[in-house]
């Protein structure tokens, strides 16, 4: 999740690589949640994975780490979490509604309204647990009223499409080592030779045009495909 600038001190100065060895080394690039965040995760683990689309909330995961104390100091590594974006807002949830609390009433204060909250321990709180999505089916006898779209209409929906950048070795090969920031794999021995291009691949179409040098140049064509079956799942207008 974003730093607060007024937090950012807090953190230490190799925070960068810390988490990305908690996220890519360690989970290698799941979800590492295990009902931290309250909810009961399919097989015990939640199956949220990184630059894919979330199983729950259909948008792409982006791997955070949670700090399990709230403590940004403390970076041990039983002290810090994989999450995917539910996750982590979840596990939050109660910590941010304490400090919220606390900043309304420290600026209640300072503007002269001492005394309008009252003095009371704070404790955390659970979201209440959303509703799993589950697949309805229509009864028979309805179906003939359902407006099937034409057969150069169908598509195949969104929340089932996924285009993610895959970093490719000088072969061609997609990359799953783990890397430094400059691109050296981190261990020697793993057999990695490095990441040399970027590729975007789309679960539905395949590779996407040709593979670039570096990942920024790369996102500009991840959003645009993924934009273009946006656009075809809404019928043209006749």
């Amino acid at each position: 999740m974003p730093i607060r600038p007024e937090n950012l001190h807090r953190y230490p100065r190799d925070w960068n690589e810390i988490s990305a060895r908690i996220r890519f080394e360690r989970a290698r690039g799941r979800c590492e949640c295990m009902g931290h965040c309250g909810l009961a995760h399919p097989g015990g683990r939640c199956p949220a994975v990184h630059e894919e689309t979330h199983p729950d909330t259909g948008s792409v995961v982006g791997l955070t780490t949670a700090h399990l104390n709230h403590t940004p100091e403390d970076v041990r590594d039983e002290n810090l979490l994989a999450a995917c974006q539910l996750c982590h807002l979840r596990i939050d949830h109660g910590h941010h509604r304490v400090t919220r609390s606390l900043t309304l009433a420290a600026r209640a204060a300072a503007a002269g309204q001492l005394g309008l909250l009252p003095e009371t321990a704070l404790t955390r709180t659970e979201p209440p647990t959303p509703p799993r999505p589950t697949r309805s089916r229509t009864p028979a006898a309805a179906l003939h009223q359902l407006p099937f779209p034409e057969p150069d209409q169908e598509t195949k929906p969104m929340a089932r499409i996924s285009v993610k950048i895959a970093p490719l070795h000088p072969d061609g090969t997609e990359c799953t080592h783990a890397v430094r920031p400059s691109g050296k794999p981190r261990d020697p021995d793993a057999g990695c030779a490095g990441r040399r291009n970027y590729a975007v691949v789309c679960s539905a179409c395949g590779p996407v045009g040709e593979p670039h040098g570096l990942r920024v140049l790369a996102e500009p064509a991840q959003t645009a495909h993924r934009d273009s079956h946006k656009a075809a799942l809404t019928p043209a207008t006749r």
